[in-house]
């Protein structure tokens, strides 16, 4: 097989590296899937970029992800519909803290985080058709600093 010039920079890695924080967040496997994961341990010189398909509602008690901050770098957040005939209604609902106001998202949007705003709990509430989020951020690993008070909410 013949190596391609520009070959390297492509891949299909879903390994995911959130924080410790994952494992201690109630979780429905079967509610979505990673689609890919890129940063700079992947691909050096690449940034921290994310997409997961969400199939089913987040598990009540719990979230997506937790309220968090990224103090050295911005991130984009896209929610987007998956349905062909209507890509502008996103088939569901999310729900996302920024700072300490609650935007509820019904339709496909681009969310730019400035570094230093917190924002989260992200919550999947409600999925007719699949939806895709895709997250990245002009920083070469993910990183984030949780609140004290993180999993306050959180049923267990």
């Amino acid at each position: 097989m013949v190596e391609k010039k520009y070959g390297h920079l492509i891949t299909e890695n879903r390994e995911h590296r959130h924080s410790d924080w994952v494992n201690q967040v109630p979780r429905d496997p079967e509610s979505g899937q990673i689609l890919t994961w890129l940063d700079g341990d992947v691909i050096p010189g690449a940034f921290y970029y994310e997409s997961f398909m969400a199939i089913k509602p987040t598990i009540e008690g719990s979230y997506n992800d937790p309220p968090h901050v990224h103090p050295e770098w911005d991130e984009v957040i896209g929610i987007y519909s998956t349905n062909p005939k209507d890509t502008e209604n996103l088939g569901g609902e999310v729900h996302l803290t920024i700072d300490d106001e609650l935007q509820v998202i019904t339709r496909s949007c681009a969310i730019f985080i400035p570094k230093g705003l917190q924002h989260g709990p992200l919550v999947i509430k409600k999925v007719t058709t699949p939806i895709l989020l895709v997250t990245t951020g002009n920083y070469p690993n993910y990183t984030q600093v949780l609140p004290p008070d993180w999993d306050k909410d959180i049923k267990r």
